[in-house]
């Protein structure tokens, strides 16, 4: 938690807006539970929604690799496009998908249903503290 936030604390103090990732469904809104099966990802500059990034492994896309370096891959793929992003909130995330975020240097923090069930919900508590 010490991390998360003095990330936050050291990105306010350079001036710069905190760019946030949530994992949504095809509502666009609704947080799901598996974040490598999110139909979206939904990046937040503080609590503005200022982009969606479709999910190739969503719907039918998940590539079932031969090794773990496959699948690592084959997410890294996936998530280049939320490079620059500071931060993810995930409610779980496997190991691949773990490995591929950390490669573009996202952070991941756990969230929990009582945090929101939809992305502003979670964005206000993330940014409120209560996360």
């Amino acid at each position: 938690m010490f991390v998360i936030i003095w990330t936050y604390v050291q990105i306010i103090l350079q001036g710069k807006d905190m760019k946030i990732v949530l994992a949504v469904d095809e509502d666009k809104k609704t947080i799901v539970k598996k974040t490598g099966q999110s139909a979206y990802f939904a990046i937040y500059e503080d609590d503005k929604l200022i982009n969606l990034v479709p999910n190739k492994h969503h719907d039918g896309g998940h590539h079932h690799e031969s090794s773990h370096k496959e699948h690592t891959n084959s997410h890294r793929k996936d998530v280049e496009a939320l490079s620059g992003c500071d931060i993810i909130l995930v409610q779980a995330v496997g190991e691949n998908m773990k490995e591929a975020l950390e490669s573009i240097n996202l952070k991941i923090k756990k969230i929990r249903q009582k945090h929101g069930s939809t992305a502003d919900e979670v964005i206000k508590n993330f940014l409120d503290g209560n996360i």
